[in-house]
């Protein structure tokens, strides 16, 4: 019988890392109920880099994670990949072979349009991976915003049906009340995981960081940075939102005033329809009312006096530095040479 195969292409900002952790923290558990993710890794972004790169095929990957899936102890009758970047890509063909020694299912999630785009202006400027964006104020992102095709979701769909067909097509809506359980079990539903008896609870990772602390962050050069040096600043900038602003709770991503919010809105209104129609036999994609027209919006502001700015994240971001060790005496640097 052939197995089937799960590509989970995102898109971003629907619990991917949260839905990545648990497939790589249940390696062992999932195989046992016949469910292989391969390669010990949360994420499989390098392998998918390397299949639109051209530098390795889909079709050599396939025979490779079977023979992976072969040696397995267990009776192994899926596997799962799993990388949100495949989204962004405008052309897809490169996962076609894929087909040829898999029943291939593409999971894709899709989140409301506006609340997309607030979310990832936060997760842009938090990670810094696209210097075209991680700078910007949001009304400059908001100009940006044809660029991010794949929130297109009826065009994009489209293109997935010509690669794969329609009925290999696993569409999720991102939003509460058509993911009861969380978006972690509407996943593991998808790949046919509905019993999660002895399972450890789902996590929750890569949350916002506060609308402040992105500010502040926007003006620094995380960008510049090499991706250890970035994460380690990162992660002291994050200890300073929780700990020393005091923001330790779910925090606001609500940006778009009400008639800003709908005008966009109105913009995929007619793909989503299309969405609904085709996959789920109903006129609305997404099911969930708008931010009540009198919502407070999260403030992208920082203290503009100097002073104030200091005491409030230069000087504690500097002493979390000291206190996560990344700036510390054992670091010092060779003394440098006289030239004179």
């Amino acid at each position: 019988m052939q197995r089937k195969l799960f590509l989970h292409i995102g898109s971003h900002r629907t619990a991917t890392t949260s839905i990545q952790q648990f497939m790589h923290q249940n390696f062992e558990p999932l195989k046992t109920q016949g469910i292989f993710y391969p390669l010990r890794v949360p994420r499989h972004i390098r392998l998918m880099n390397e299949i639109f790169s051209g530098r390795d095929k889909a079709g050599d990957v396939a025979i490779s994670l079977s023979r992976r899936a072969d040696n397995q102890p267990e009776d192994i009758h899926t596997l799962v990949l799993s990388d949100e970047d495949v989204s962004m890509r405008r052309d897809l063909r490169a996962l076609v072979p894929f087909t040829e020694r898999f029943d291939v299912k593409i999971i894709y999630s899709m989140r409301r349009q506006d609340l997309w785009l607030e979310s990832w202006y936060f997760q842009n400027i938090k990670w810094q991976w696209n210097p075209a964006l991680s700078h910007c104020t949001f009304e400059e992102f908001l100009q940006q915003r044809d660029a991010f095709h794949w929130i297109h979701y009826d065009r994009f769909v489209r293109h997935l049906e010509d690669l794969f067909g329609a009925e290999n097509l696993i569409l999720n809506v991102f939003e509460k009340q058509q993911m009861p359980e969380g978006p972690v079990v509407a996943f593991c539903n998808s790949i046919g995981l509905t019993d999660l008896t002895g399972f450890p609870p789902p996590p929750h990772v890569n949350s916002s960081m506060s609308a402040e602390m992105v500010e502040f962050v926007r003006h620094m050069p995380l960008d510049s940075l090499e991706p250890p040096e970035r994460d380690l600043l990162r992660r002291a900038l994050e200890q300073v939102d929780r700990d020393i602003l005091g923001h330790t709770g779910k925090q606001s991503e609500q940006l778009l005033p009400r008639d800003l919010r709908e005008a966009i809105l109105a913009e995929y209104a007619e793909g989503n329809a299309a969405i609904a129609r085709r996959y789920f036999d109903r006129e609305t994609l997404f099911l969930d009312p708008l931010p009540a027209a009198d919502a407070p919006l999260a403030k992208l502001e920082i203290p503009q006096d100097s002073a104030t700015l200091m005491q409030r994240f230069v000087a504690p971001l500097l002493q979390q530095l000291v206190a996560n060790g990344t700036i510390s005496a054992a670091n010092k640097a060779a003394p440098q040479q006289d030239r004179t």
